[in-house]
């Protein structure tokens, strides 16, 4: 086993001086070297600082542009906001005014349900008392029917006897004639004219043929008017034969020798008042409807609308409605 030497430092004398020179050297690279390192790393830090400023300028605009837009959708945001809720004010203002006018109303419906109440309940009751009134009322029709019913009979019985008393009258005036349009004077022989009103018309006639004579007065007087003549003759034939001859000829109280001034005399069927008065309404209903003809013959009437058509004869008013445009 070998030993080992105990001071090796002095075993050898190394050079100092190179060494030191050595070291100088390596403390001049090392210093260089930390100082380019600490210029390049300076250099870097502005570099970076330059890099961060710009970046930061850039996210500060970019920041700036965000914050700034979303202010502004903010405000149109709030803008909007602010009109919702003044919208929302009036409406609120208007359902509160709408509310009120309801409230209103309803109270008055109330009010108005509560007199319809009160109506209705009186209308009840009214209605309670018509409908007694009007079972009452009912019997009482069916009693007016039965009523009716015998009235009716009885205004059918009465036209008939009404019908068989005219028709007896007028065949007891089937000998008479009546002359219209002759004056009257005082002490005046009424046969007298008559005879010479016949002779006139170029007849035969004695004054026996003449059985009575006499003026009528009429129902309504009319002023200046003279009273017809009627007279009765002693045949049918005579009779006819002297309307048929009037009808021919224009008499006037000149033709008989009668003074004053001239008036025209007409001769007629001495006809009942109810067949005056349905004589009066069968000319005028033709002349609404445009007939004709419209005569009289033995005490009856008849109307025809033209030459061709057949003649109606009118007993009663009810015939009247024979008679179409």
């Amino acid at each position: 086993m070998q030993r080992s030497p105990q001071n090796k430092r002095y075993e050898s004398d190394p050079d100092l001086s190179i060494l030191t020179s050595r070291k100088r050297k390596n403390d001049h690279d090392i210093n260089e070297s930390f100082r380019l390192f600490t210029e390049n790393v300076l250099k870097k830090m502005e570099d970076l600082k330059g890099e961060f400023n710009c970046n930061l300028l850039q996210i500060n605009d970019t920041l700036n542009n965000v914050i700034i837009k979303d202010l502004n959708n903010l405000k149109e945001q709030t803008l909007e906001l602010k009109t919702e809720v003044n919208n929302i004010r009036k409406d609120y203002s208007d359902i509160k005014t709408s509310y009120m006018k309801l409230d209103r109303r309803q109270n008055e419906t109330h009010k108005e349900i509560a007199t319809i109440q009160k109506a209705l309940q009186f209308t009840c009751e009214q209605q309670d008392e018509c409908t007694k009134k009007f079972e009452k009322m009912y019997n009482t029709i069916k009693s007016v029917d039965c009523f009716e019913e015998e009235i009716n009979n009885l205004k059918l019985q009465n036209r008939q006897l009404i019908s068989t008393i005219n028709t007896n009258e007028q065949r007891n005036r089937q000998l008479n004639i009546e002359i219209v349009g002759v004056p009257e004077f005082t002490n005046e022989n009424i046969k007298d004219s008559v005879i010479k009103i016949v002779k006139r018309l170029g007849m035969d006639i004695q004054a026996s043929d003449v059985l009575q004579v006499n003026r009528i007065t009429p129902k309504i007087k009319l002023q200046g008017r003279s009273r017809v003549i009627v007279a009765k003759l002693n045949s049918k034939l005579l009779k006819d034969n002297i309307i048929s001859r009037a009808r021919k000829t224009r008499l006037t109280t000149k033709d008989i020798d009668l003074p004053g001034e001239q008036k025209h005399i007409f001769i007629n069927e001495h006809l009942t008042p109810y067949n005056k008065q349905l004589l009066k309404k069968s000319k005028d209903l033709a002349k609404v409807k445009k007939y004709q003809f419209v005569w009289i013959k033995n005490g009856s009437i008849f109307i025809r609308k033209d030459d061709t058509a057949h003649a109606i004869q009118i007993f009663t008013e009810e015939d009247l409605k024979k008679i179409s445009a």
